[in-house]
């Protein structure tokens, strides 16, 4: 069954049909979606104009008003009084995050796959286990 964002932006985008054009995609892969995957939500955004939080919630949260430079602002003088590059910290802090975040999608995103072959794994053997040297 599909979610309640996935029927709005094809009522938005004009039916399945033209959704599945328009993102140059099969008919049947979108009708077949249960939810919007997370790689199609910016394409979608475009199309529909909805905002990503809205079309996956569970993965593009609300953004908070205020940007970086807002928040960072307390804390600039007490880093370089400490002798601290601020900005180079706040970059790999923002990194990591992005890194961090792009794995959670991943899994989240093939969590169904993952799960048929650790079934399959434990209900069979290693394919070519024979000819593992461990």
């Amino acid at each position: 069954m599909r979610d309640a964002h996935l029927q709005e932006a094809i009522r938005i985008g004009g039916g399945v049909s033209r959704l599945a054009q328009a993102l140059s995609l099969d008919v049947s892969t979108v009708s077949g979606w249960r939810r919007i995957p997370a790689s199609h939500v910016a394409a979608i955004t475009r199309l529909t104009g909805l905002e990503p939080h809205h079309l996956r919630p569970d993965v593009f949260p609300p953004t908070l008003r205020g940007g970086m430079a807002e928040t960072q602002a307390p804390f600039s003088g007490e880093a370089a009084a400490l002798g601290l590059d601020a900005a180079a910290i706040a970059a790999k802090a923002v990194a990591q995050a992005i890194q961090a975040e792009k794995a959670r999608r991943w899994l989240a995103e093939n969590r169904e796959a993952i799960e048929a072959w650790n079934c399959w794994t434990e209900s069979n053997e290693f394919p070519l286990a024979e000819y593992r040297m461990f």
